[in-house]
């Protein structure tokens, strides 16, 4: 595909700034992936996948386009595309995998665009990643692959997360969000009929019961992609934002600042003293031994609570929405997953024969059945109340609600920096290094210079 020379000198101006775009810049977690939104395995050397023994090939008049995506999800993905080639025989696809890490697929996907490769044509990308391939030129809009009315079948922040400029520039296809855990033996004891919605209220049942607990909160505060979420989430909870409706910076707003104090307070009193070196795994333990009454985590951590051989409180925790600062406000979860985009460099035929690929894998029917075989919440609404997937994953009866509430972190063409900035600022206030007013106002300011 002939693309004009403006666009191409674009490309080679973006490549000095991509290639700096690591989730975390202190090396201590990855960005977002998947099930857990920032825990990853060792990268690999990147390699084609094997196909799988039921995978047929290509007929002679097919049109063959390449998927790529990480091993997080390989073997279910691997089954849906043997799905899909035997259910036509006009597109063949081929896998193309990565290990499960964000920075590794991310690297390996700008590589590719800047050197305009067009030996991948679908890419599954992780939602944090769109603004900055929309900006960059890299993906091509698809506006014109989905209807309003099917577009409104997806959660509502997975269809944000996909847009970029006003422009929808991907299609949701799995999505993730965390809740707020809690123990409903500790709020039954204590004869606690409803369950609290703001911080203060489950301030008030901690001191009921705190005899029996170590902490009222348990979180992540390690200087890493874990935060960046888990200060979205409080930010949030209090009424700020990172940045407003046209793009601008407001990260020292008056709400940040008394979330991000209130978040610091936390530590020592309701919250662990480590909390400022734990990811999920570190706050997960600590609730599973029975020593918190809530834990903020990843929504698949239920299964594992509730697994008597790992967990303490097996059968004895419930799931509901993160808390916030004013009763009757909604607590809104920081949402992560990957989103299918289609190589910008390809040819008009590849492109329309990977825009009907990602049409069949985002379908109600295709969404149902991955979700049966990788249990990763899907991005249609109504898997959410379908009678199987139900009796497989009961807890979506309860995590609709707080998944539709969901919320994007900051849509940024430069989003690894500001995640790297977010994340060595706020950091200092919650060890004390700084007051929150003084990271944050650092904050600001170099958020600002990276909105130039």
């Amino acid at each position: 595909m002939k693309k004009s020379m403006k666009k191409v000198l674009a490309v080679l101006l973006m490549l000095a700034m991509v290639m700096s775009l690591v989730a975390c810049g202190s090396g201590a977690e990855e960005a977002p992936a998947a099930e857990s939104e920032t825990e990853s395995e060792a990268a690999g050397t990147t390699q084609p996948a094997e196909e799988s023994a039921e995978q047929t090939e290509a007929s002679g008049d097919a049109i063959t386009i390449n998927f790529a995506y990480d091993e997080g999800v390989g073997d279910a993905t691997r089954a849906m595309i043997d799905k899909f080639n035997a259910s036509q025989s006009e597109i063949f696809v081929e896998s193309y995998s990565l290990p499960h890490d964000a920075n590794n697929l991310h690297d390996d996907f700008v590589n590719k665009m800047v050197a305009q490769d067009t030996s991948v044509d679908v890419m599954a990308l992780d939602v944090v990643y769109i603004s900055e391939f929309a900006a960059a030129g890299w993906i091509n809009p698809m506006d014109d692959v989905y209807t309003a009315e099917e577009l409104d079948a997806f959660l509502p922040g997975t269809v944000s997360g996909a847009t970029y400029d006003g422009t929808l520039y991907a299609a949701p296809w799995f999505t993730n969000a965390s809740a707020l855990f809690y123990r409903t033996d500790l709020l039954e004891s204590a004869g606690i009929k409803e369950v609290p919605t703001t911080w203060q209220g489950w301030k008030d049942v901690y001191e009921k019961v705190k005899g029996d607990v170590d902490y009222a909160f348990c979180f992540q505060g390690i200087q890493s992609e874990a935060m960046v979420c888990d200060w979205c989430e409080f930010i949030w909870s209090f009424g700020g934002e990172v940045l407003d409706e046209s793009g601008k910076p407001v990260c020292n707003s008056a709400e940040n600042i008394e979330a991000t104090q209130f978040m610091a307070d936390l530590i020592g009193e309701y919250a662990p003293e480590g909390v400022t070196t734990y990811a999920e795994s570190e706050s997960e333990q600590v609730f599973k031994e029975g020593k918190s009454l809530t834990c903020r985590t990843w929504s698949g951590t239920w299964n594992v609570f509730n697994d008597e051989a790992e967990s303490s409180v097996a059968g004895k925790v419930g799931m509901t929405f993160l808390p916030v600062n004013k009763e009757g406000d909604t607590g809104h979860s920081c949402m992560g997953g990957l989103d299918l985009v289609t190589n910008v460099w390809i040819d008009d035929a590849h492109r329309e024969a990977a825009n009907t690929f990602i049409k069949w894998m985002t379908s109600e029917e295709a969404e149902k059945e991955f979700t049966l075989i990788s249990s990763q919440p899907p991005a249609v609404k109504a898997i959410y109340s379908d009678a199987d997937v139900l009796e497989k994953i009961p807890f979506y009866t309860d995590f609709f609600s707080i998944i539709e509430a969901g919320k994007t972190r900051p849509l940024s063409p430069n989003y690894a920096e500001v995640s790297d900035a977010i994340q060595r600022n706020v950091h200092t206030a919650l060890t004390g290094e700084q007051s929150a007013e003084d990271a944050l106002n650092a904050l600001q300011g170099e958020v600002e210079a990276l909105s130039k």
